[in-house]
């Protein structure tokens, strides 16, 4: 192998870590939670795009340092990661985050203070999970959550405070909350080999896969029921009910599945139709 292609192997190794499509993921909670609060103005452009940025490597950071401590089960469960795979040295792995996290926080600062505040609990939260939380039944999965539903917030703490995120931005970040949970008890079911040999307790481990399919489905059923709420509220148009109809039939149709990998696969297609309703309720 040639100096140039082994520089390629590794740039792309540094790309592949940061996983993209969860990063389009942070992008778009960013973007919709602006839209949602009503923060887009030419006042706040530049402030929008520093977020969009800042959201991105803080997501990709966590995905960094997750590969770095759970490199000894991804070479069970996924080998062809860059560590696992010996396409990256591990310490190299850890400067890397340090970079993404150093860069995230120093654009963060000129957003807004909340939008700091924001961006370092939920740097310590990705951290701390992939370091101690990511084998503890629900918690783990409860941090991840956080950190999804958080980003809705993130969008809204361009204009506005902690204190004053109007009603229609909680309830997006509510139910990003929700609809992630579920969605990692799903996935935590389809780790359960790898985990069980690193001796993780994921909910599965400790209730066994069946016991987690009903918890992951009694959540993604409140998150349903979450949706419905802006019939009674009246948050939205009736424009709200375009995407969110659809996205309500996905998510039973996740529930009625017995597989965890097309169920956790059908919470993610729901979560786009979670966000066109949001998007149109508001916009028209």
């Amino acid at each position: 192998m040639n100096a140039r292609t082994k520089n390629t192997r590794n740039a792309s190794a540094y790309v592949e870590l940061l996983r993209l499509n969860n990063g389009i993921l942070a992008v778009l909670g960013i973007i919709i939670g602006a839209i949602v609060a009503g923060a887009f103005l030419p006042s706040t452009t530049l402030q929008i795009v520093l977020a969009i940025i800042a959201a991105f490597l803080i997501n990709g950071a966590g995905n960094v340092v997750n590969d770095y401590f759970d490199y000894r089960i991804d070479k069970v469960n996924r080998p062809n990661r860059p560590i696992p795979s010996g396409r990256i040295k591990r310490s190299s792995v850890a400067v890397y985050f340090a970079v993404l996290i150093a860069v995230s926080l120093m654009l963060a600062y000129f957003v807004s203070r909340d939008f700091l505040y924001l961006a370092v609990i939920n740097s310590l939260v990705s951290f701390v999970y992939s370091w101690k939380l990511k084998g503890t039944p629900l918690v783990g999965n409860a941090a991840v959550s956080w950190l999804a539903g958080s980003t809705f917030a993130g969008g809204a703490l361009v204009l506005h405070s902690f204190a004053a995120l109007p009603a229609a931005v909680l309830l997006l970040a509510s139910i990003g909350f929700l609809g992630t949970l579920s969605r990692e008890i799903f996935k935590d079911i389809e780790d359960v080999k790898g985990d069980k040999e690193e001796k993780a307790r994921t909910l599965p481990i400790v209730i066994g896969n069946k016991g987690a399919m009903i918890v992951a489905s009694i959540v993604l059923m409140l998150g349903i029921a979450s949706l419905l709420v802006p019939l009674y509220a009246g948050l939205f148009s009736a424009y709200y009910y375009v995407g969110i109809v659809p996205a309500i039939i996905i998510c039973l149709l996740a529930v009625a599945k017995k597989t965890p990998h097309k169920s956790q696969k059908l919470i993610k297609i729901a979560m786009y139709f979670i966000f066109l309703g949001f998007i149109l309720g508001t916009v028209l």
